[in-house]
């Protein structure tokens, strides 16, 4: 489904960019749509299962209204943008990375939409439906453990990036040979499939002990804003492997800033949860 709506999700994309707040989705692109429609489909077709489950055992998918949803989502935006911010200066410091020039600020406002888009589908379907199903059939460390490898795993089912290309209604289908080309490498496979494994865990720890997604949808997109970002006005200029690889999120440097982050998290948000269910 995602390959087949890839190709429409890209023509969509190019007539809309007329518009001036948009323009910046006609220079995205191809492989990006895809990534896009694959995690679109995978929701839509939530919709459907979800039915199919019933009303009844969707009120034990474990969440609940949260009284503090403003100060979880604002909180956890801002400590994980102000983790990875810091990060970056310390790289800018030591000059792994410098600025462009010239530095395309322009672009901040469209990265922020697609950081809150993405944190909110992704949460949605992980940590809200597939968690909660998980849940009622284990306890919520195999469950946590489980959403989490398959949310990883997923991260890395990326085709390579093919340029610039005419796009055609089978385009979508003709990426699907190459998704898997990330796990022929060892750094990106080590560094970059347990970084995203941690995140996972740190999501649905966040997910459990507040029994909502307001605090991961939080987190979840302020990682996106800053990693995006970062990676939008800052170019490398040194290399640093295995600390870091082709970006901030692969290597043992973001393993470490992610457990830094999770001990930041536990301290200020989940220590006093009062109905704690993973530990």
């Amino acid at each position: 489904m995602g390959a087949t709506l890839a190709p429409w999700l890209f023509w969509a994309g190019q007539y809309i960019s007329h518009f001036q707040q948009l323009s910046f989705l006609a220079g995205t692109d191809f492989r990006r749509y895809f990534d896009r429609s694959i995690l679109i489909s995978a929701f839509l077709l939530l919709i459907p299962i979800l039915r199919w489950i019933g009303l009844r055992r969707l009120k034990s998918l474990g969440l609940r209204k949260n009284a503090r949803r403003v100060s979880h989502l604002l909180g956890g935006f801002a400590l994980a943008l102000a983790t990875v911010s810091a990060l970056g200066a310390f790289l800018f410091g030591i000059d792994v990375f410098e600025l462009k020039d010239p530095v395309p600020w322009n672009l901040l406002p469209p990265v922020l939409l697609t950081a809150i888009s993405v944190a909110i589908i992704e949460e949605t379907l992980f940590r809200g439906a597939l968690l909660g199903l998980f849940r009622q059939t284990l306890t919520p460390q195999p469950a946590a453990i489980l959403v989490s490898a398959l949310f990883s795993i997923l991260h890395f089912l990326n085709p390579e990036r093919e340029g610039n290309v005419a796009v055609h209604w089978y385009s979508g289908f003709e990426l699907l040979p190459g998704a898997f080309w990330r796990f022929s490498d060892p750094l990106a496979l080590l560094g970059g499939f347990i970084a995203i494994g941690i995140l996972g865990l740190l999501l649905a720890h966040a997910t459990i002990r507040t029994s909502s997604l307001w605090l991961a949808i939080g987190i979840h997109s302020g990682l996106i804003f800053g990693k995006m970002g970062f990676n939008k006005v800052m170019k490398r200029v040194q290399d640093v492997t295995p600390w870091f690889g082709s970006d901030i999120t692969v290597g043992i440097g973001a393993i470490l800033i992610l457990l830094f982050l999770w001990s930041l998290v536990w301290l200020i948000y989940l220590r006093g949860e009062p109905d704690a269910n993973l530990a």
